[in-house]
């Protein structure tokens, strides 16, 4: 019963969760495009990590999909406003080309990120080196996985995104639609 409901309870855990994410960016960047740019980037790292204990066969509590995707989702979103809002400052403000306002942002967030993505990894897997309980174990070597995923997905994949998409990031942020693409 505890599993038909948690398969309910992740879907729609999961769809809020991507929603408040959306909404929050879409206010916070007065844009269309950019939060859904970053729930991509974010739920292709989840899935990066989630596919992982498919193709090894590894079995997982019940529990961990609903907390992992929640709490992944939250960490990485922090990874990708700290360079999407140094690229939108750059864009806006300093009147930055494309190329040379990724390049900053991308210069100027990798080290947060890394620190933040290793921190991360590191206090769950020390908790996965360190539990006896078996859940717990599964939840934090998801969880330290998923901040290396997320950190290297937000370094690698998120600008190109933002490289690929920023003639239309231009047409659909308020104040970014003046720029010359």
């Amino acid at each position: 019963d505890i599993k038909d409901i948690i398969t309910d309870d992740y879907a729609r855990v999961n769809n809020l969760s991507m929603l408040g994410v959306f909404l929050v960016v879409m206010f916070s960047f007065k844009s269309i495009l950019i939060p859904v740019i970053l729930v991509m980037v974010i739920e292709f790292a989840i899935f990066l990590n989630m596919s992982v204990p498919f193709y090894t066969h590894e079995s997982l509590p019940f529990v961990a999909s609903i907390v992992i995707g929640t709490i992944q989702l939250g960490a990485t979103v922090d990874y990708a406003i700290l360079m999407t809002s140094r690229y939108h400052k750059e864009r806006v403000v300093r009147r930055k080309s494309k190329k040379e306002a990724i390049d900053i942002a991308h210069k100027t967030s990798i080290k947060s990120i890394m620190i933040s993505g290793m921190c991360l990894f590191a206090s769950t897997f020390g908790v996965t080196m360190s539990s006896s309980i078996d859940m717990i174990k599964s939840i934090c070597t998801l969880l330290s996985r998923g901040a290396v995923i997320s950190t290297i997905v937000v370094i690698l994949v998120l600008p190109a995104m933002l490289t690929v998409f920023d003639k239309w990031i231009c047409k659909t942020t308020w104040d970014m639609r003046k720029i010359d693409y």
